[in-house]
């Protein structure tokens, strides 16, 4: 350490830079075995709360296990079933939405072109735009599924195994320094992804039937993807809403399409600037320009699923930050506090 502190501060930050770098790097290189195992340890601490909960309603801590891995397992194939089978559905019919947004791109440039706007120049098609855009995010939900499906055999093993992890962290583990900070730290996470949790619900609820009130297809599926993409605070629910707003454009028209932006814009901001303040108050809030960049980067890093666990990475990230002096100021950038 004294050998450390004998270098220029420019010096120091140099190292640290290449050693955060070849840090990235591995994770990239890993990401294809760190990916899955990332999502079990998340889906765990998303489970916890169910288990303690089980627990004080007088349930023995063996049933209560039970209990949460047979309820996360029928419900992780019901709802891995339910998206395979709607991506397969809208897969078979992509090409009949696609011909709609190209009767729509005709119609439109008629309609241009006989105020004088030469859009034929411009060549839309809405095979080459919106189509790409509906292909490329059901690769990336099956891509995101067959992890899950694994992810959570390994939660059902981990879970499992909680007992003896508490034990060695609270007793065995207790004197080291990292790991004598990590039961505040998991209480502390768990917690925020329990109410996170809970306010996706509801987002996911109030989406998807806003989405059934206006006709759209496959809005359980949208539903679903809104609730799972909204653990991303401020731009998950926004990248949730495209394919429905696609399709919508596809089967009504322009004006459904924008009824579907406004709802999810009116829902985003009640979740995010109303619901999730009062629950989680100040402490834990993020930055959206960190939030944003955290998205993008853990997202080529990881894929598909880092860009959903760029959000608890980040949290872990701040809490650890948060309990040492020396690195309370890279919390203070990362929080909104």
């Amino acid at each position: 350490m004294k050998l450390i502190d004998e270098f220029p501060p420019l010096v120091r930050s140099l190292v640290g830079l290449v050693l955060v770098g070849l840090t990235l790097v591995l994770i990239s290189w890993a990401g294809s075995v760190l990916t899955p195992i990332l999502l079990a340890w998340y889906l765990v601490a998303l489970s916890l709360p169910g288990y303690f909960w089980l627990q004080k309603r007088g349930v023995k801590s063996g049933l209560a296990m039970l209990l949460l891995i047979a309820v996360l397992l029928i419900g992780g194939i019901a709802i891995g079933a339910l998206v395979i089978v709607s991506v397969d559905s809208l897969q078979e019919g992509l090409e009949t939405y696609i011909g709609s947004l190209d009767e729509l791109a005709v119609e439109l440039q008629t309609t241009l072109d006989e105020i004088g706007i030469p859009v034929n120049r411009i060549g839309w098609s809405g095979k080459e735009a919106l189509g790409e855009i509906m292909r490329a995010f059901l690769a990336a939900i099956l891509e995101a599924v067959k992890d899950f499906f694994f992810s959570l055999i390994l939660v059902a093993f981990l879970l499992l195994e909680s007992g003896r992890f508490r034990k060695l962290i609270t007793e065995d583990l207790a004197d080291r320094p990292f790991f004598s900070q990590m039961p505040a730290l998991m209480k502390t996470a768990v917690t925020y992804f329990g109410i996170r949790t809970r306010l996706n619900l509801v987002t996911g609820i109030g989406f998807g039937l806003w989405l059934v009130l206006l006709g759209v297809d496959y809005a359980a599926l949208w539903a679903v993807l809104t609730f799972v993409l909204s653990y991303i605070p401020y731009i998950g629910l926004f990248t949730a809403m495209i394919p429905p707003a696609i399709l919508a454009l596809a089967e009504f028209g322009p004006v459904h399409a924008i009824l579907v932006i406004v709802g999810a814009v009116i829902i985003n901001l009640l979740i995010e600037n109303v619901m999730e303040p009062s629950y989680t108050g100040k402490r834990l809030r993020l930055s959206p320009s960190v939030v944003l960049i955290s998205f993008f980067i853990w997202g080529w890093l990881l894929g598909p699923i880092g860009a959903l666990l760029s959000m608890p990475i980040t949290v872990m990230l701040l809490l650890v930050l948060n309990q040492h002096e020396s690195t309370q100021w890279l919390a203070k950038i990362i929080g909104r506090e």
